[in-house]
């Protein structure tokens, strides 16, 4: 199980309710290399040495220490992270999640819509308040122990 952040680009004047109904929602696009070039510079800035995985012309990056992986597939994006922390260490990861999700924006051009939450990551005033009780929930949910929802 993953929190999950997705992309797709609206149309001039198009609102997000309007996009999320179409079909194309999170349409395939040519792949963007340069894109994925400054995604990856950006993320390692961020978290340090991450892995690639390459399916030419597909791209992956996985952070084993946060879990966080960034995912360029048939010119799509999407930036995951597994619910394994809950309490303030979910916050932190949130954060970071979020940091990665906005360098994804700033290089692709794509907005970033949070399913979880209804809300592109835009309109979130503090991500890690609005996402981190999902992560507490599932650590309740899995048996994560009394700290399971603190915040």
């Amino acid at each position: 199980m993953s929190y999950d952040l997705y992309f797709t680009c609206r149309a001039p004047g198009q609102s997000w309710a309007e996009k999320l109904e179409t079909v194309d929602a999170f349409e395939v696009r040519e792949p963007d290399p340069v894109a994925w070039s400054h995604v990856l510079a950006g993320a390692q800035e961020l978290l340090g040495e991450v892995r690639v995985l390459a399916y030419p012309p597909d791209r992956e990056l996985e952070d084993d220490v946060t879990g966080i992986s960034v995912h360029h597939w048939q010119g799509g994006w999407d930036v995951t992270i597994p619910y394994r922390t809950h309490g303030e260490e979910a916050r932190r990861m949130v954060r970071l999640l979020y940091q990665v999700a906005a360098l994804v924006e700033r290089a692709s051009g794509f907005e970033c819509f949070d399913p979880q939450l209804g809300l592109p990551i835009s309109e979130v005033a503090d991500p890690a308040a609005s996402a981190g009780p999902y992560f507490d929930a599932v650590a309740r949910r899995l048996g994560g122990g009394e700290s399971a929802g603190a915040a």
